[in-house]
């Protein structure tokens, strides 16, 4: 995890190496306690599209729903854990 620092006019700056991997657009998202800068697909329909086919084939929309809240509470616990 990188440490930056914004200037003097508020700006912070990303590096050649993040900018090429990320793109050049992020949405910011201010949660508790942090930031989150989330990188903003240059084609968001593409982006997408590529998304749905590494969906899991012949699950219903509600089996994919409950999987993905499975995941995201496993991940949340396993936050909660590291922060204690």
């Amino acid at each position: 995890m990188a440490t930056l620092r914004l200037d003097d006019r508020g700006r912070l700056l990303l590096s050649k190496e993040t900018r090429k991997k990320y793109g050049d657009e992020f949405a910011v998202v201010q949660a508790p306690g942090e930031i989150v800068l989330i990188p903003v697909p240059r084609d968001p329909l593409r982006a997408l599209k590529q998304e749905g086919r590494r969906l899991p084939k012949g699950l219903s929309i509600a089996e994919i729903k409950r999987k993905a809240r499975d995941h995201a509470m496993k991940e949340i616990l396993e936050e909660a854990g590291k922060r204690k």
